[in-house]
């Protein structure tokens, strides 16, 4: 343990103190372990300690005089570390030759998840050989997931950035008394103020200052040196072209996250590279720092930062067969952690004939209740059961060590119907899944999806509504995606019927897992709602975005159902 961890746990333990009214001081609570090895720290600390209380006046100024040399020899070796260290970049990814094969890959940079998928064409058949990477396997997180890869950045108490599974793993040790923080929902700054904003001191304890958006690219690092590993195993250049998924923002908020993005995947690739050797082993924030400043001081192309699709649309195509007709309405609900996505798209395809395929103008909408607003609440409920206020000591303390913990606690509240917390003074608490959807926030969570369905449907031509309603055998076709897709408030919005300007519309659920998936690989359809972003958005077809007003298609002879692909290989 160093000193400066082992004063912030022993600073935190005084302020736990409570004095009584006979004057003598109490301490309330349980220690954990790492108070426990702070005080045992300090005692030792002390113990070594020569200090002697019959010192002379000269020896009391001579110690004056050596301290003062010391101080200054420290200040000019402190100095010389806070000179920005000098890196060399690796470019080589930018001089290669463009890769000479017919394939794609696609990133979907999610809020708790990140997924890659890369799709190759053979020649102008339809045959699509599709590989979702598994980066999980070398981030070493195969028991979380193979096709996905945690989106958390860790700045430890010696100022090292960790990544991924390794950055929960470290937090949980530092931070299990509430006095650290990891950032776990960076690609909500794309979506709202605060970009250039400094990193707060309870995320980033050292001396080095780092934006908002520089943690981004930190992550977008690691996810970009996760999918070199995974290119070179199946034998593809680092250089191949990349999609990359976004949320539907609209107007100049979106005109500037696609650039930024565009421009952050690039430099996240240089980044990559010239770290390759350290990643994994942690990366001390003052060279990250500096190798951001040399990289944004040339003038790079990335021209393998290909363009950018909207998560419904990824979704969309992941769900299309082009040798199978298909002839629907298909509305996309992609309720991931930090946005809910919605798109809908008009989809009347046939082989061999003229097609539609095409997003309906003005379908596009992205709203925040998303999957962290579940998060908060679910902390402030905890919060409230316990009886924990904040006149308590240990306030912030119990807040923060929840907070590092709320996805995996949500997690267990839904599948186990019942969930059992215990708080940092040895409260614990008890909540019941139903007691939990029945409070007036959650309640406020699946009314905010609904309206935004409906808001959507009601504002578009209705023809496209008139065309579901004209024939009783149609149905509104809803697919969900993502990881919220299973929360029942939201599986709610596949079902039963919805009016829209006074005509009843039926919906149907979209099939949980397109056939020629299950086909390919039955182990990947308990990811399927995860990854089809990323697999749609690799694929040579994409529908078309923005579509006319007024349609023209075939009739349906029985509902809609979901086609698939013809494929082959993994």
């Amino acid at each position: 343990m160093e000193w400066i961890e082992a004063r912030v746990l022993i600073r935190n333990l005084l302020n736990r103190v409570e004095v009584q009214e006979d004057g003598h001081r109490v301490l309330k609570g349980v220690l954990t372990d790492a108070e426990w090895d702070a005080l045992n720290f300090a005692a030792s600390m002390l113990e070594n300690s020569a200090i002697e209380a019959d010192l002379s006046y000269q020896d009391v100024m001579e110690g004056v005089r050596t301290t003062k040399v010391l101080e200054r020899a420290e200040e000019d070796e402190a100095s010389l570390e806070d000179a920005v260290p000098q890196i060399e970049l690796d470019l080589t990814t930018l001089e290669l030759e463009p890769p000479g094969v017919n394939a794609r890959l696609c990133l979907d940079f999610g809020t708790a998840m990140s997924k890659a998928t890369l799709v190759r064409d053979e020649d102008e058949s339809e045959t699509e050989e599709i590989h979702v990477l598994k980066l999980g396997i070398p981030a070493d997180q195969e028991e979380i997931s193979e096709v996905m890869l945690i989106s958390s950045v860790y700045i430890d108490n010696e100022g090292t950035l960790w990544f991924g599974k390794q950055a929960i793993d470290r937090s949980m040790i530092e931070g299990e008394d509430g006095s650290r923080q990891r950032l776990d929902n960076i690609k909500r700054r794309l979506s709202e103020e605060g970009w250039e904003e400094q990193v707060g001191s309870i995320f980033n304890p050292t001396e080095t200052p780092i934006t908002n958006g520089d943690m981004v690219l930190a992550y977008l690092m690691y996810l970009n040196w996760m999918v070199n590993h995974c290119l070179a195993d199946l034998g593809f250049p680092k250089n191949l072209p990349r999609r990359f998924a976004m949320p539907c923002l609209g107007g100049e908020k979106g005109r500037e996250t696609v650039h930024r993005l565009r421009r952050l995947l690039g430099e996240a690739q240089v980044l990559a590279d010239t770290f390759a050797d350290d990643i994994t082993a942690g990366i001390p924030l003052s060279r990250f720092a500096a190798a951001v400043e040399q990289l944004r001081k040339q003038s790079l192309d990335y021209d393998f930062i290909t363009e950018d699709i909207t998560e419904p649309l990824g979704v969309a195509g992941s769900i299309m067969s082009w040798k199978a007709p298909v002839n629907m309405l298909l509305m996309v609900v992609d309720v991931g952690a930090g946005t809910s996505d919605f798109s809908l798209y008009r989809i009347n395809y046939e082989p061999g004939k003229a097609n539609t395929a095409v997003e309906v103008d003005g379908s596009s909408r992205a709203i925040t209740e998303a999957g962290n607003h579940l998060d908060h609440l679910l902390v402030e409920f905890i919060i409230k059961k316990s009886g924990v206020t904040s006149d308590d000591p240990m306030w912030v303390n119990i807040r923060s060590a929840l907070q590092l913990q709320i996805r995996d606690l949500k997690e267990s509240l839904f599948n186990d119907q019942f969930l059992v917390v215990s708080l940092l003074n040895g409260v614990d608490v008890e909540i019941e899944l139903q007691e939990f959807l029945e409070l007036e926030a959650a309640q406020r969570f699946g009314k905010a999806l609904k309206g935004t369905m409906i808001d959507i449907l009601q504002s578009i031509d209705d023809s496209w509504i008139n065309w579901v309603t004209a024939n009783p055998q149609r149905r509104l076709v809803v697919a969900l995606t993502g990881g919220g897709s299973e929360l029942p408030m939201v599986r709610e919005l596949a079902e039963g019927e919805i009016d829209i300007n006074g005509k009843r519309v039926p919906l149907a659920p979209a099939l949980p897992v397109p056939k020629w998936l299950s086909d390919l690989d039955e182990n990947l359809d308990d990811d399927y709602h995860r990854i089809a972003v990323s697999l749609g958005g690799a694929r040579r077809r994409l529908i078309q975005r923005g579509g006319a007003a007024r349609i023209t298609a075939g009739d349906v002879v029985e509902p809609a159902k979901l086609g698939g692909y013809y494929t082959k290989g993994v």
